[in-house]
């Protein structure tokens, strides 16, 4: 993880930190870097494939200079030098700094340090004196002048690396001076090398930077003030780099163990093919050891085998007796005492059985380690198993007969099948493994706790270790081998088999003699058919009516019959039983698959603008046993175009159904604008009227008006139901404060008509719920009003019930009821139950249709109970879920009636008694008992109205319409607010490209001239450097999904649906309204130093300290350009979530007010120096 926020730091680094005038020295802006054509791993992937370790520091380099990245590729490195010198490429990387060199060409300050060290290319010379043995080294380099100055005079060089190593691999050099990561890459083959690596202290180091020509300082300037800028970012590419890491795993272990290269290790013995004792040579073998020799010769360190004796291993690692136990089970290591590296390898089980066996299968394991348990265990649920740690003591009792089955490391298998491949009587065959048995056993290293960098450095071997490489270790101890030539038997089958072949030719020269001889007297017998038979084959086809024709194998007509000649023009027939070869129609017939449709059109035939159904038949003439090909050609013009017909049918109706749906969505929309502002203003004059007879005039007015916003959207719903646009939206609701507030309105309704009112709502516990509570109180709305329209005497009931998952609702009226054909239209729209009704009552016919829809939507149902003359019964099921929480009463409640008694009993839990029995008057609404015994208080509007008054800066509001203007002048005043109102998109940019700073909120109409409001919201949301992110809400009387997709996709926060009440602005306007900001707190986290291990805490901790205490000096001395220290300052401050120190930075960049810009740097400055008083006391308790 940490790796991962160190590679991410370095991109933002690279990106994040810009010095423009750093560009100057270089030509077209590029940096033109000569490197080989070939690979030079793990440092650069050759020219073809720019990639590695020289390459990202170029990348980083490049990107913080603002230049291009170009590379140069060469055969050599005299090449590249002459390149370099005649400016034919700006500089290369990779070349330590020699004291040759140096008289060429200068070097920038180092990016990377390697450690030398020395390869002997055969371990058997290390006794011998080097003096005598035979070097190589790369021509022109430190090396050769290293060896120069030991005194070495016998030595050869190159100036090719890969020619340096196969010089090495095929004994023409002995020795060489090199680092690790050079030994691992291309020196060491691990197949065939017995090479050593030995450490030379006085051989020092590799310091490896950039090298240019002599005569250009300012390319070097820039470079090395570029690399002492970004020191950070540079340690984070070698800290990303596995060789890097290996190599400094290396020293910090050899190091540790005060110079010490001798690492300890032992097996459990006996464990084919990991380790084992060579019968023959009485050698200790296996591929763990060769394993173990590999990584030997690639570090600086020795590998001593130290043989167990019987002794447990798990205890010598302990005891200190070993240092690594190099070939563990991983099921079989304790995590208290022990760490495991990844696992390198995986030792397969098989499954085997005797052959020929009668008795009953017996099972056997091998567990030499006692570490298959779990296993095993899931064996023995399936059948009974035998577990063996020894694998002779297995396999003899197998070659007994006493197991028949086996399941063992496939491994052993091979070495058992090399044991027994000449034995006479040997039989077994290997099996598939069932599930239960179908498990592999990884192996890992495993060391003591405390042995960490030890740990550290055989995992990153491990990993620059290819799985070939062990593979192919592997394979040098399996016992299985290949014959050459060919045995006595296999020279006796050969000859059988060949003779055998010989008799089947005769026979098959015989059977084609026979075949030939019965054509010929088949085609004598054809030849005497009687003129009859054609006749009357001919007859038969020519009484078709479609058009018939047979080919041959060279598609030649052979036969047609009579309504081909008559409709088919373009091809003459000839003489009878003459063929003919085919063309223009036919030819096009043929190419035609079968079972397919043609279409001709060609203008000189009479078949053109026809079509045509292909069939082919494949038959086999029945005396010759030749193949032709009957084809069957039907016109189908006429069944073509009425199917075109109905398409074209099909089309227009789908047109005219979308062209009802757009007209129905237009007509409401621009209906809805105009109630919108009806009703917004009488909204704001009901605060004025003073008279009581003024006050219902209005109410009277609004009444209509919402009569004709829920016909308007009834018919908009519908619209949408129809389109497929109609969506729920599901959120938490108080079911009681939805519901009640609607139930009470047409209770009111109820009695100014003389009618009775009952609410009957099962008391329950469930409140909280998830719904569409809009959608729920339309359906409830619906119902309602036609009871109360088809209600003149008598009652209206309601029922309500909730469990968990389910609403029930039930209407009940005494009306006029329906009848059964009623009954069979009522969900149809634009259809009333009778022709008089829409007179009498009124309504747009869509209402029950609507609610069947919304309750299909939510995944309801909805019944119809209905006697005419007598009444009707709407029962609607919704689903809800409900949502757990706990309701807070007051202390010593009283209930005054039964039935407020029970809701009290339901919210509490237990059983409440009515201390005073009052007869109950009226209806008991739920959501009253909840606000007057809950001791939640509601303070919504207060908290609304107070986040208004305390915002920020004024609402721009862009709206085209007049009356929709004075409509929210008057709603923002009454609410408190400043605004600016301005009448387009065009007129609100400009409005805040000169007052950014005042304005907090934007609400603007969707649908305007010169720029819309979603054209407004695209151009706001693609300048965030000006506009930050300002907040966008959008007005409209579209109320779709298509709407509400298009606000978001252009960046809007959120839209508002006209009608709305002064409330929903209210609560719209408070979510996105901006409060002032509380006094930033500099007592920043410090959450950036708490990933990665100690030393690469302390390693972050200083670069930071170092890097800011720069930052401080150029700042307060001002010799360097502030805007662009800031602008840096700010990328490292926001990757490292100092947002104290990040928001100072991006207000510098805001503004261009001189003094405010002198007052932020010192403000920056300060920042700084308290960040780095904190990071140096971190680093003061740390050491």
């Amino acid at each position: 993880m940490f790796r991962f926020a160190l590679i991410f730091f370095t991109f933002l680094n690279a990106i994040l930190f810009t010095t423009p005038s750093y560009a100057d020295e270089f030509n077209h802006d590029r940096l033109v870097v000569g490197m080989p054509k070939e690979k030079w791993a793990p440092y650069w992937g050759g020219i073809d494939n720019p990639s590695g370790l020289y390459h990202d520091f170029l990348i980083t380099l490049t990107e913080v200079l603002n230049l291009k990245l170009v590379y140069r590729g060469y055969d050599d490195f005299e090449q590249l030098f002459s390149a370099l010198e005649n400016h034919r490429v700006d500089a290369t990387i990779g070349f330590a700094s020699s004291e040759l060199r140096r008289k060429r060409f200068q070097f920038s300050e180092p990016l990377i340090s390697l450690k030398k060290i020395i390869w002997l290319a055969d371990d058997k010379l290390q006794d011998q004196d080097p003096a005598s043995w035979t070097w190589v080294c790369v021509r022109g380099g430190e090396d050769c002048e290293a060896l120069e100055k030991f005194g070495v005079t016998k030595f050869v060089t190159s100036n090719k690396l890969n020619v340096v190593a196969q010089m090495l691999r095929h004994n023409i050099a002995d020795a060489t001076v090199t680092t690790l990561i050079e030994v691992n890459q291309y020196i060491l083959d691990p197949r065939h090398s017995h090479g050593r690596i030995f450490l030379e202290h006085n051989m020092g180091s590799a310091d490896i930077g950039l090298m240019m020509a002599k005569d250009r300082p300012n390319i070097k300037k820039t470079l090395d003030n570029a690399i002492e800028d970004h020191q950070l970012a540079l340690t984070n590419i070698k800290l990303s780099n596995l060789y890097v890491l290996n190599e400094m795993a290396h020293w910090q272990l050899l190091q540790n163990q005060q110079k010490n290269p001798t690492i300890r290790y032992t097996i459990q013995e006996h464990s084919y093919p990991l380790s084992y004792l060579d019968e023959k040579s009485g050698d200790v073998r296996g591929y763990v050891h060769d394993l173990l020799d590999l990584l030997e010769r690639k570090t600086l360190f020795e590998f001593e085998y130290v043989p167990a004796n019987g002794r447990n291993i798990e205890e010598m690692l302990e005891q200190g007796l070993v240092d690594v136990l190099p070939g563990k089970n991983v099921f079989s290591i304790n995590p208290k005492t022990q760490l495991i590296t990844e696992r390198y390898t995986t030792v397969e089980y098989g499954l085997i059985k005797a052959k020929n066996v009668d008795t009953k299968r017996i099972l056997a394991v091998l567990d030499r380690t006692s570490t298959l348990q779990p296993q095993i265990a899931e064996i023995e649920r399936h059948e009974p198993v035998i577990v063996y740690s020894s694998a002779a003591d297995m396999l003899v009792d197998f070659n007994a007969g006493k197991i028949t089955h086996l399941l063992l490391d496939r491994e052993i298998i091979e070495d058992y099948l090399y044991s027994n491949s000449n034995s006479a009587n040997y039989q077994f065959e290997s099996l598939p493994k069932p599930d239960y048995m179908d498990f592999d056993i990884p192996l890992v290293m495993s060391v003591r706790k405390d042995s960490a960098l030890l740990l550290n450095m055989l995992s990153r071997m491990l990993a620059i270790t290819d799985h070939s490489e062990i593979e192919t270790l592997k394979q040098g101890h399996s016992k299985l081998f290949v014959n050459y030539g060919y045995s006595k038997n296999m020279v006796d089958y050969y000859v059988i088999l060949a003779l055998v072949l010989v008799t089947i030719f005769i026979l098959i020269g015989i059977a084609v003699l026979g075949i030939l001889s019965g054509r010929l007297k088949r085609t004598q017998k054809i030849n005497q058919l009687s003129q009859s038979e054609i006749s009357w084959l001919s007859t038969l086809l020519d009484n078709m009516p479609s058009i018939i024709f047979i080919t041959d194998e060279n598609e030649e007509i052979v036969f047609t019959n009579s309504v081909y000649s008559d409709k088919v023009k373009d091809c003459q027939m000839n003489a009878a039983n003459s063929p003919v070869t085919p063309c223009g129609f036919t030819r096009d017939v043929l190419s035609t698959e079968s079972n397919e449709v043609l279409y001709y059109d060609v203008s000189n035939s009479s078949l053109s603008g026809r079509y045509f159904h292909i069939r082919h038949q494949a038959i086999i003439h029945p005396e010759l046993g030749s193949n032709h090909r009957m084809t069957v050609v039907d016109d189908i013009t006429v069944e073509k175009q009425f199917e075109a017909d109905l398409q074209l049918s099909n089309q227009q109706a789908m047109q005219a159904i979308e062209a009802r749906n757009h007209f129905l969505a237009v007509v409401s929309h621009e209906l809805r604008t105009p109630i919108a502002a009806m009703l917004g203003l009488m909204e704001l004059l009901k605060f004025n009227l003073k008279k009581p007879q003024d006050a219902e005039l209005l109410k009277n007015a609004v009444h209509s008006a919402q009569r004709l916003k829920s016909q308007v959207n009834e018919i908009l719903d519908f619209s949408k139901i129809e389109a497929r646009q109609l969506q729920i939206d599901v959120r938490s609701h108080n079911v009681y404060q939805e519901l009640c507030p609607s139930l009470r309105s047409f209770e009111t309704v109820a009695k100014v008509k003389g009618l009775d009112f009952v609410l009957d709502w099962q008391p329950s516990a469930i409140h909280q719920v998830e719904m569409d509570a809009m959608r729920v109180n339309q359906v409830l709305a619906n119902l309602l009003s036609n009871a109360l329209k088809f209600t003149k005497l008598g009652s209206i009931t309601v029922c309500i019930s909730n469990t968990e998952e389910l609403m029930t609702i039930s209407v009940a009226d005494t009306g006029c009821g329906m009848t059964s054909a009623q009954l069979e239209t009522v969900f149809e729209p634009f259809v009333q139950a009778d022709k008089d009704i829409s007179r009498r009552y009124g309504g747009t016919g869509l209402g029950m249709s609507i609610t069947k829809n919304l309750i299909a939507l939510m995944g309801g149902e909805i019944n119809i109970y209905s006697d005419f003359g007598i009444g009707t019964t709407v029962m609607c099921v919704i689903p809800i879920i409900s949502k757990p929480s706990t309701i807070h009463l007051g202390e010593n409640l009283l209930a005054d009636t039964e039935k407020e008694a029970q809701w009290l009993s339901a919210w509490l839990g237990k059983r409440v008694n009515v201390t005073n029995e009052h007869k109950c008057l009226g209806n008991i609404y739920p959501d009253r008992l909840f606000e007057r015994w809950t001791t939640v208080a509601r303070q919504d509007d207060i908290i609304a109205t107070k986040a208004i008054e305390d915002a920020q800066g004024l609402i721009l509001v862009a709206d085209d319409d007049l009356i929709n203007q004075m409509l929210l002048h008057k709603q923002l005043a009454r609410l408190g607010v400043e605004f600016h109102i301005v009448s387009n998109g065009q007129e609100a940019l400009d409005y805040l490209e000169q007052f950014t700073e005042h304005v907090s909120l934007v609400l603007t109409d969707c649908h305007m001239p010169l720029m819309s409001g979603f054209e407004l919201a695209k151009s706001i949301k693609a300048q965030p450097d000006k506009f930050g992110s300002l907040p966008i809400i959008g007005c409209t009387a579209e109320d779709s999904r298509i709407i509400a997709e298009k606000a978001q996709a252009c960046g809007m926060n959120d839209v508002l649906y006209k009608p709305y009440t002064l409330s929903e602005l209210s609560q719209v306007l408070t979510q996105y309204i901006v409060a002032k900001p509380p006094k930033a707190d500099s007592n920043e986290n410090m959450n950036w130093l708490n990933s990665g291990g100690e030393k690469e805490q302390m390693e972050m901790a200083l670069v930071v300290f170092e890097t800011f205490q720069k930052e401080i000096k150029a700042l307060e001395k001002g010799s360097m350009d502030d805007k662009a220290i800031i602008h840096r300052i700010k990328g490292s401050s926001a990757l490292l979530e100092m947002n104290t120190l990040t928001e100072a930075t991006k207000q510098y960049e805001a503004t261009d007010i001189v003094e405010d810009k002198a007052n932020l740097k010192q403000s920056i400055i300060e920042e700084l120096q308290a960040i780095n008083s904190k990071v140096k006391l971190w680093l003061e308790t740390r050491q």
